[in-house]
C-alpha cells in the first residue's frame, strides 16, 4: 500500500504545507484599492497599499483549512503566529457602482463610519470565546491605541496569549498597566514559555489628547517587586512622546531585575546615558547588542552632556561586557578605554557617536582633547588589526559632530565646501566623493547639506591646523 501525505512525519508535512502557503500568497491580490476623483470630475480606482501581512497569511491558508482537522489546526496556528492590531484611520464614502474600473459618477456625501477600535474589540471577543486561538500567537503588535480604555483591552488580549514570545506595545501601557497586568505578562508561564522580547513605541499626541485629564494616569507598575524583567532577553524603546515619556527613572527600575541580551534605544529624547548605564551594568554578563541613538535636531547633539554619571564611566562599562558583539551607541564623550580591551568580541560594523573626549571636554575647544582623539583613532586601528588576526571582520566608524572617521582606512568624511573656499582651492590636495552623510550610509540630513567627500586623516589634520575645517 502506498504512503499517503497524511502518513508523513509532522515536520515534513509542515514544510510541505508552508511551501503551499507561500505559493498561495503569490497568487493572492497583495494590494488594496480605493476610489479617487480626478480633475475632470470622474472617479477612478487607485492603489491604496499592501494587504496587511497577517491578513495575507490568513487568506493564503484558506484552502488548507478546509482539508481536515489536522491541516486546519496547522493553518490557524500559522496564520495567527504574527498578529497586527491597528487602529483604523481615515474615512470612506459610498459610491453607486459595482465596477470600479468604469466608475463615472460622483461619490456620495455620506460618510461610512467605522469604529476605530473595532479590530481591538473583536480580538478581545474572539480570544474570550475561543482561548485556544490565542495560544497560537507568538508575536503581537498594537498600533494606535494610546488611551486608558484601550489599554485595558490590550492587557485582556495579552492575558489570553499563553505562548507569546514578542510584544510591541504603545509606551502608555507602561503607565496604564497595573502591577498585576505587568507581572502576568512577564511571568514564567505554566507551559514553561516566557516573553523574550518587549518593544515600547512612543509618538507625539495632539494637544487635546495631552491636556485630557483622563489620560494623566500612572499606575507605576515598575515600583512593584512582582514586576520582574529577569526572563526578558530583548527590550526596544523607540520614538519620543509629549505625554509621560519613558525616562531614565523607568530604565533604572527595569534594571533592578533585568538580565538582557539586547538593548535598543532609538529616536528618544527623555532617555540619557544614565538610563543606558543602568541597563548596561545590570546586564553586563549577558549583553550581546547595544543600540543607542537618541533623537536630535541635527543628528549629532545629544540630550545628555555629562561624560560620567554617579562616578561610573560608561566607556569602561561597555568594554566590560564580555559577550557584547554588536555596538551602535551615542555617547557624550569617548576615550581610549573604549578600544583598549583586546579580548572583546565585537564584530561587523561598530558605530560610535560622540561630541568630545572623556575628561577633556569638547573637541572644538581644546588642543589636548584633539590630540587625545587622534590617539583614540590609533587605538581603534590597533583593535581592528587584532580582530583581523583572529579572522574577525571589524569595521569601526566614529561620528564626531558633522565628521565621520574610518580608522581602518585612515579616512575622514565631511562637507569640505567651506574649507575649499577658505583655502582658495588649494586644500585638500586629494579627495573623492563619499556615499556617507551625517547618518552614515543613510544619506544627507537636512536641506542645506552639501555632498560629503572623504579625505585622509593627514589632510584633515593639515586643514585643522590651518583653520580650513573644525570639529
Amino acid at each position: 500500500m502506498g504512503t499517503t501525505i497524511l502518513a508523513l512525519p509532522w515536520e515534513l508535512l509542515s514544510t510541505i504545507l508552508e511551501a503551499a502557503t507561500s505559493s498561495n500568497a503569490r497568487s493572492i491580490q497583495n494590494y488594496t484599492y480605493g476610489v479617487d476623483t480626478t480633475s475632470n470630475g470622474k472617479s477612478q480606482r487607485i492603489l491604496r497599499g499592501q494587504v496587511a501581512h497577517d491578513a495575507l497569511r490568513w487568506l493564503s491558508t484558506d484552502s488548507i483549512r478546509h482539508v481536515n482537522r489536522q491541516w486546519h489546526d496547522w493553518a490557524v496556528h500559522y496564520a495567527l503566529r504574527d498578529l497586527y492590531i491597528r487602529r483604523w484611520r481615515g474615512s470612506e464614502r459610498w459610491i453607486q457602482s459595482r465596477a470600479l474600473d468604469s466608475v463615472h459618477v460622483h461619490p456620495s456625501k455620506d460618510i461610512v463610519y467605522r469604529d476605530p477600535y473595532c479590530s481591538l474589540k473583536k480580538t478581545v471577543g474572539l480570544f474570550n470565546n475561543y482561548p485556544a486561538l490565542a495560544s497560537s500567537v507568538r508575536r503581537i503588535f498594537f498600533d494606535g491605541f494610546y488611551g486608558v480604555e484601550t489599554g485595558l483591552m490590550i492587557f485582556q488580549i495579552l492575558q489570553k496569549c499563553d505562548r507569546l514570545d514578542t510584544v510591541s506595545l504603545p509606551w502608555t501601557m507602561l503607565r496604564y498597566g497595573s502591577e498585576e497586568d505587568w507581572a502576568h505578562l512577564l511571568r514564567r508561564r505554566g507551559n514553561g514559555t516566557v516573553l523574550s522580547s518587549l518593544e515600547l513605541l512612543a509618538v507625539d499626541l495632539k494637544q487635546a489628547q495631552i491636556t485630557d485629564f483622563t489620560r494623566q494616569v500612572d499606575k507605576k507598575p515598575l515600583n512593584s517587586s512582582r514586576v520582574n524583567f529577569g526572563q526578558l532577553k530583548r527590550i526596544k524603546l523607540s520614538g519620543s512622546s509629549n505625554l509621560m515619556p519613558i525616562n531614565d527613572d523607568d530604565l533604572v527600575s527595569i534594571s533592578r531585575t533585568a538580565r538582557l541580551h539586547e538593548v535598543h534605544i532609538t529616536g528618544t529624547t527623555a532617555i540619557t546615558t544614565r538610563g543606558l548605564l543602568a541597563l548596561t551594568r545590570a546586564s553586563r554578563n549577558t549583553l550581546t547588542l547595544i543600540e543607542h541613538s537618541p533623537l536630535s535636531d541635527d543628528g549629532f547633539k545629544h540630550p545628555d552632556a555629562v561624560s560620567e554619571t554617579d562616578g561610573r564611566h560608561l566607556c569602561e562599562e561597555i568594554v566590560n561586557c564580555p559577550h557584547l558583539s554588536s555596538l551602535a551607541v551615542s555617547l557624550p564623550s569617548i576615550c581610549r578605554d573604549l578600544f583598549s580591551e583586546t579580548s572583546i568580541k565585537w564584530t561587523g560594523d561598530v558605530q560610535i557617536r560622540a561630541a568630545g573626549v572623556c575628561g577633556l571636554g569638547s573637541l572644538k575647544s581644546t588642543a589636548n582633547a584633539q590630540h587625545a582623539f587622534f590617539n583614540i583613532l590609533s587605538q581603534a586601528r590597533s583593535l581592528i588589526q587584532v580582530q583581523k588576526v583572529r579572522d574577525i571582520e571589524l569595521n569601526i566608524e566614529i561620528f564626531i559632530n558633522h565628521l565621520i572617521f574610518e580608522p581602518a582606512k585612515s579616512l575622514v568624511h565631511a562637507d569640505l565646501s567651506i574649507g575649499e573656499l577658505l583655502s582658495g582651492g588649494s586644500w585638500p590636495s586629494w579627495q573623492e566623493p563619499s556615499s556617507k552623510g551625517p547618518y552614515g550610509q543613510t544619506g544627507q540630513y537636512g536641506k542645506d547639506e552639501q555632498a560629503y567627500s572623504c579625505i585622509s586623516e593627514d589632510e584633515f589634520v593639515e586643514g585643522l591646523q590651518k583653520g580650513y575645517i573644525t570639529f
